[in-house]
């Protein structure tokens, strides 16, 4: 939010700065108080803008709740010095948000200040703590942070160029302020490290192909709806199964076995196990097992027969009335190996079978039998970068392999002593292992070295603690490339370090464009926009939800995969192209297949492929919140739920969220009123009438009310439980809005705070950590620069160029 550029919406509806208040008429008192028809003037704004003001304004309009004695929502403002304000700017920043938002002082408080009142107060306040943090930038501490495991997989990709396919041997990292990456949350147990270190001898051995050449099975459970195409990759004209992206580590033959649910045939069916054994060359193959369903589709589904597999492609039949017998197809690296007959019954025992077409439960990979020597592959080539001709030569070949490995890996410039202990490991090694072998001893060590495994930043000599000064090349290098690839930065980043010319600007805008323009940016879409909408991870994650099946038997898992579909190419659209932030909320077009279109009542779409699509002007859609990847998780399985929605909002969208329930309150009660079934506003307005409930669900039910058109499914109604829907939503100053348009409406008369909020939420993403309200002034920088576009380049430089990016505060030791 801009200080003195801070941008006020007057009675007229001309929009003028803050300072054109100060220089208007002078026709009212300076006294600062609340009448409906009292008309704010020029002097009352100049009083707002001293400590003095500030304290009338709270004293005046603030304190009946946030005294000493009412403690409302443990907020107290009584007494509260404002001349000072960057010694209290976390009860500060509070109050900036919620004046802001509307959600103070609430309707119901007699006295109320002129909305022109409020955004002077606020103005006032961020002017104080913005030039105070101009002057002394403060940088909230940073904490030691291990890479949680999509980091630690990526970073191995772009060391050894190995795709890392080890990622379920290690454990899941917990979620905290809605993020996986957070730094306090990533913790190291015994436990865990035993894990890195067994993948990190998995990967060295594989990367140099020196690996245990005795059989392994790997087994890959089929998790996605077996009902239909299961996307790119898969050959057109299948449904179900799976694809697998499996590195081989030894040229030999390897057993690729499907496995069939039992629980979807019955006991006359036939095969429900399917073997072949190839040969494969070292390195990464994919393996797709399928079922082909073209001919299924041309002769239609029998009557009755859905199983799990879906009604679409249940029991079909051929034209002389039997059960057409279903095939399963193997491909490698898409070819086709063999296509298997699946045998299944005849037409009358398929009608009263009541199973469907068969589905995958899991394959498998053995191997590899009869395997051959270890073979030059990509990864080979990356790390072994000289080749000894004679035992003389192998120590130095074997220090400047590992010194570029380890420079690499660490992030940094390395000297020799630092590549002393795995030179050491490879010299142990070597009298049992070949050169290639002893040299992926000491890779092994490095893969679970605290210069690889932790995000490591040391303080110069010459600072203080307490002290803030500019972190140094090779930290803001390691900042950047996790922040926008999840992983280490390349050679070309590192060199640039390496110059100590990253702390230009100028280069380190360059650095970062081209960064985004590379493929490896779409992690920042994949990782931080998949946590910051819920995606995955969280309270109420998509993948965990299942809507009730009687209330909601048109749902089935291809749906839900459908909207995780839709979610991640409209992010990806918006990194793609550049777009405004805003267009999370506003963008007129979606992307759809024919099950999702055919979900929201889109017409004309056909076919398994999605493609975007723009929506006509009067669509109830349109950007995130028109998606059933936000509304179905945020619902119950049996019905809406206002509440859950509206919290999402609040904690995701608006980076507010609501306090933690009180313990002991009711549940809501579904209980008829007079043999009348309620609606679900009608459930949630008799459930706040409780005044120990009302507060919480003043700020969260208004947004979810204004979503209420939408089912669990994401579908559009206008009734609920027979009675017409209600999508008015009324703030706590009274402010009214109606349905998702209205919400839309809200939300870009004042950009600035969903903007605001996003950045607050990439930059806790960015820094591992939250955003301290002390660092508030620098979110409000990088908005204002990026105005009025907010394209999402924009907001990820001004990031990059912020203080507590590019800072950092001292502690005395490794940090």
């Amino acid at each position: 939010m801009a200080t003195a550029g801070l941008v006020l919406a007057c009675r007229s509806g001309t929009a003028q700065p803050v300072n054109a208040w100060v220089a208007a008429p002078a026709n009212v008192s300076a006294t600062v108080r609340a009448a409906p028809d009292f008309t704010p003037g020029p002097e009352v704004f100049a009083k707002l803008a001293t400590p003095a003001g500030r304290t009338e304004f709270v004293q005046t309009f603030c304190v009946g709740c946030h005294g000493i004695k009412t403690k409302t929502a443990g907020l107290v403002l009584e007494g509260l010095p404002a001349d000072k304000l960057p010694d209290h700017a976390d009860i500060w920043e509070k109050v900036i948000k919620r004046l802001s938002a509307g959600e103070m002082p609430p309707a119901s408080i007699k006295k109320r200040p002129d909305p022109q009142v409020v955004h002077a107060m606020v103005a006032s306040l961020v002017t104080g703590l913005d030039r105070a943090a101009r002057k002394n930038p403060v940088v909230a501490r940073t904490v030691v942070r291990r890479l949680n495991r999509t980091e630690y997989g990526n970073a191995v990709h772009d060391l050894l160029n190995l795709d890392f396919m080890f990622v379920d041997d290690l454990p899941s990292d917990a979620v905290a302020h809605g993020f996986d990456n957070i730094a306090d949350s990533l913790s190291m147990s015994p436990l865990l490290l035993e894990s890195y270190l067994k993948v990190a001898r998995r990967v060295a051995d594989t990367a140099v192909g020196e690996g245990d050449a005795s059989p392994v099975t790997d087994r890959y459970l089929a998790t996605r709806s077996q009902a239909v195409w299961q996307g790119e990759g898969m050959p057109f004209g299948t449904r179900g199964g799976i694809q697998v992206k499996k590195y081989f580590p030894r040229d030999g033959e390897y057993d690729l076995r499907a496995f069939l649910n039992d629980a979807d045939l019955t006991p006359v069916e036939g095969v429900r196990f399917f073997h072949i054994r190839v040969r494969v060359k070292a390195g990464l193959h994919t393996i797709i097992v399928t079922f082909p369903d073209s001919r299924a589709r041309s002769e239609g589904p029998i009557p009755n027969l859905p199983g799990a597999g879906g009604a679409p492609l249940g029991g079909p039949i051929d034209v002389k009335g039997s059960a057409i017998r279903p095939s399963l197809m193997m491909l490698l690296d898409g070819r086709k190996l063999k296509v298997f007959e699946i045998g299944g019954p005849e037409a009358g025992e398929a009608v009263s079978a009541g199973s469907g077409p068969p589905t995958l439960a899991r394959a498998e990979i053995t191997g590899p039998y009869n395997p051959g020597p270890a073979t030059d592959n990509a990864s080979r080539r990356r790390i072994l970068v000289c080749t000894p001709r004679n035992a003389a030569a192998e120590t130095p070949c074997a220090e400047r392999i590992l010194s570029i490995l380890l420079r690499r890996a660490w992030r940094r410039d390395v000297t020799p002593a630092d590549v002393k202990p795995f030179l050491a490991a490879y010299a142990k090694a070597r009298p049992r292992r070949n050169f290639a072998g002893a040299v992926s001893v000491g890779l092994r060590d490095m893969l679970v070295s605290p210069g690889f495994l932790f995000r490591l930043e040391f303080d110069p000599k010459t600072v203080k603690p307490g002290q803030v000064y500019r972190v140094g090349d090779f930290d803001l290098a390691s900042r950047l490339s996790f922040f926008l690839w999840s992983s280490i930065p390349d050679d070309q980043l590192l060199e640039v370090a390496a110059r100590g010319q990253l702390h230009d600007p100028a280069i380190l805008a360059r650095q970062t464009r081209r960064m985004l323009a590379d493929e490896k940016a779409a992690a920042l879409v994949d990782n931080f926009g998949a946590e910051w909408l819920t995606l995955k991870g969280g309270e109420h994650e998509l993948a965990a939800f299942k809507p009730d099946a009687a209330a909601y038997p048109e749902f089935d898992t291809a749906l839900r995969d459908s909207f995780e579909t839709e979610a991640h190419l409209f992010l990806r659209s918006i990194w793609r192209e550049n777009r405004s932030i805003m267009d999370v909320v506003n963008a007129n077009y979606t992307f759809v297949n024919e099950k999702l279109a055919a979900n929201y009542d889109i017409p004309g779409i056909t076919g398994v492929g999605f493609r975007r699509v723009t929506l006509p002007a009067d669509s109830p859609r349109g950007g995130i919140l028109g998606m059933g990847a936000v509304l179905m998780p945020n619902s119950h399985t049996t019905g809406t739920s206002p509440i859950y929605r509206g919290k999402w909002i609040l904690t995701n969208l608006l980076n507010s969220p609501p306090n933690p329930p009180p313990a002991g309150v009711p549940p809501l009660s579904a209980a008829p009123v007079n043999g009348k079934v309620l609606t679900t506003r009608e459930m949630i307005e008799r459930h706040r009438a409780n005044p120990f409930c009302a507060t919480c669900h003043a700020r969260m039910d208004p947004y979810g009310f204004s979503l209420e058109n939408f089912d669990v499914m994401g579908r559009w109604r206008t009734k609920d439980q027979g009675g017409p829907i209600d999508a008015t939503g009324t703030l706590a100053n009274g402010q009214k809005f109606i349905g998702l348009k209205g919400l839309k409406q809200l939300l870009n008369d004042n950009p600035e705070i969903f903007v605001s909020a996003t950045i607050s939420r990439m930059m806790t993403y960015a820094l591992g950590r939250p955003v301290d309200p002390r660092e508030m002034p620098a979110v409000r920088a990088i908005a204002r620069k990026a105005a009025p576009g907010y394209r999402f380049d924009d907001i990820v430089l001004g990031i990059v160029n912020s203080f507590p990016f590019t800072m950092k505060t001292a502690t005395g030791s490794q940090s």
